[in-house]
């Protein structure tokens, strides 16, 4: 299978690149523009039933594709301004359907203050919809600048969109985590006051939105460079699940449906300031390991570091989702991972 990087960068290349385009291509969760004297942050972002989002609560549904859109100018440092989508609805959802799917969306713009200004809407034999939202920041952060002895913060618990893509791929009443799946809703948090600190303090950062290891090797790829990562937090109904079915909770730290959470590095002289400005407004932030001249890539586990820079299995790249999961979890055991 075409890897979607190969395929991004052939549509790239028949595309010209406007001079007001601040970012290199992959080097930013969001585009920066310049316009006029200011930098506007815009970002555009898919989903369809390839994101594996339940559909039996449309209010978190909306939710959760609002959020998911927004966490790219999160990522950048960003203050979203404005928000419109396209949506295309399948035949069965009803009018009642549609209506608490879009006071999901709007609720989530209302807390951040964003204005909605259109969008289109149709319908298709499977739903898809599309969020297109700009914004703007002091200081612009992008996936470039960490450097050797840089510490990496994560803003959240890995594992949730992990867990949140097993409720639809295991099916109703298998046995397989039923009651797990519906005791918790998934609903992916807002991380715009996570987004200031970031713009404060971070020499690098990507949202985890392809799961927390692919972003961890975007960021090793983009500055050259090596990570070692301990002490990881996981999100705790994700581990019962996982432990039910009897596969490595790794799963949850390399499978490639993500939390959205903002991932970051800081110089270490900022650590202390970092987290008292976190602690000030309530924030709680996760240290989960430092950047290395080196290149290795190495998860430590109980005093026994792995070094992982072999590991090439893209989601992307199986047809079948058992398939994938099936090669995932040989790799991990193979690495005496269990």
């Amino acid at each position: 299978m075409i890897s979607e990087y190969e395929i991004i960068k052939t549509i790239l290349g028949n595309f010209r690149k406007s001079d007001r385009h601040r970012n290199q291509f992959f080097q930013s969760d969001s585009e920066i523009i310049k316009l006029g004297n200011k930098d506007y942050l815009i970002t555009v972002d898919t989903y369809s039933n390839e994101d594996h989002f339940r559909l039996n609560d449309p209010y978190i549904l909306g939710m959760n594709l609002a959020t998911c859109t927004l966490s790219d100018i999160f990522a950048c440092g960003g203050k979203p301004l404005f928000f419109c989508n396209s949506l295309n609805c399948e035949h069965s959802w009803s009018i009642d359907f549609i209506d608490s799917l879009s006071k999901g969306i709007a609720y989530v713009l209302e807390k951040c203050g964003i204005a909605f200004i259109g969008g289109d809407f149709g319908y298709c034999e499977n739903w898809n919809f599309t969020g297109i939202a700009i914004g703007e920041a002091n200081k612009i952060v992008t996936r470039k600048g960490a450097n050797d002895g840089d510490l990496i913060f994560l803003t959240g618990e890995i594992g949730r969109g992990n867990f949140e893509a097993a409720s639809s791929l295991y099916e109703i009443n298998s046995g397989e985590g039923d009651e797990l799946f519906e005791k918790h809703k998934i609903i992916f948090p807002l991380r715009f006051r996570e987004a200031e600190l970031v713009s404060s303090y971070a020499t690098s950062c990507i949202d985890t939105s392809d799961g927390l290891y692919k972003s961890l090797d975007i960021i090793s790829e983009i500055n050259e460079c090596g990570f070692v990562v301990n002490n990881l937090p996981y999100f705790k109904p994700g581990i019962d699940w996982i432990n039910k079915i009897g596969l490595p909770k790794e799963c949850l730290l390399f499978g490639e449906c993500g939390e959205y959470e903002l991932l970051f590095t800081i110089n270490q002289r900022d650590e202390k300031i970092l987290i008292k400005d976190a602690e000030d407004i309530g924030i709680k932030l996760f240290c989960i390991g430092k950047i290395t001249k080196e290149k290795s890539k190495i998860l430590e586990i109980k005093n026994k570091q792995l070094l992982l820079n072999d590991f090439n299995i893209a989601a992307r790249d199986f047809k079948d989702h058992y398939e994938y999961i099936k090669c995932l979890t040989e790799y991990l055991i193979s690495r005496r991972i269990s």
